[in-house]
């Protein structure tokens, strides 16, 4: 018999509203792959748990299993990133970050190396001054390219060829590198 409710670890990938007062939430979590959950009511005035559901926050939280959805329940922000945050710069580093990681795990899928990846990677943004943030990013992206089974672990690519490589993957263009200064 499937459990009606479990626990998750994991961070924040993005959100989006969804009717009056509710938001859809994407998380990459460690043991449960990427999860898109139901927050309900947190667009409220009155709801202690909006804050809690930023982007690349860090967090543990409840979850109910739901007909259509998973419903998010009670949430702990276990890491919040507070540091980075304060740079615009290097927040339009992590929104592609998380839009890489979203774009390329399907739901469901368990993979503990990029979870650690995409952890690591927010921690050294969040505690250090990274000289070049566009190795740092291009790394970012081979690791994650390499991890997914996309690019072999041997291989080099260029710089410059590795976004046109992530769309032709992804169907689609980066839309947050229109974010970087």
């Amino acid at each position: 018999m499937i459990p009606r409710s479990y626990k998750i670890n994991g961070i924040i990938l993005g959100r989006r509203n969804y009717k009056e007062a509710d938001r859809v939430i994407t998380i990459l979590t460690c043991y449960h792959g990427k999860k898109i959950l139901l927050a309900r009511g947190v667009r409220k005035t009155s709801s202690q748990r909006g804050p809690k559901l930023e982007e690349f926050n860090q967090v543990r939280a409840q979850v109910h299993r739901g007909k259509t959805w998973d419903i998010l329940g009670e949430t702990v922000v276990l890491q919040n990133f507070s540091s980075f945050k304060k740079s615009l710069k290097k927040v339009s580093f992590a929104y592609e970050i998380c839009e890489m990681v979203d774009k390329i795990v399907p739901e469901e899928e368990k993979n503990k190396e990029i979870f650690d990846l995409l952890k690591r990677s927010l921690h050294k943004l969040n505690q250090t001054d990274i000289e070049d943030l566009d190795d740092f990013l291009a790394f970012f992206k081979v690791k994650l390219l390499s991890l997914s089974g996309f690019w072999p672990d041997d291989k080099e690519i260029a710089k410059n060829k590795i976004d046109p490589f992530i769309e032709s993957i992804i169907h689609s263009k980066i839309k947050s590198k229109c974010l970087r200064l």
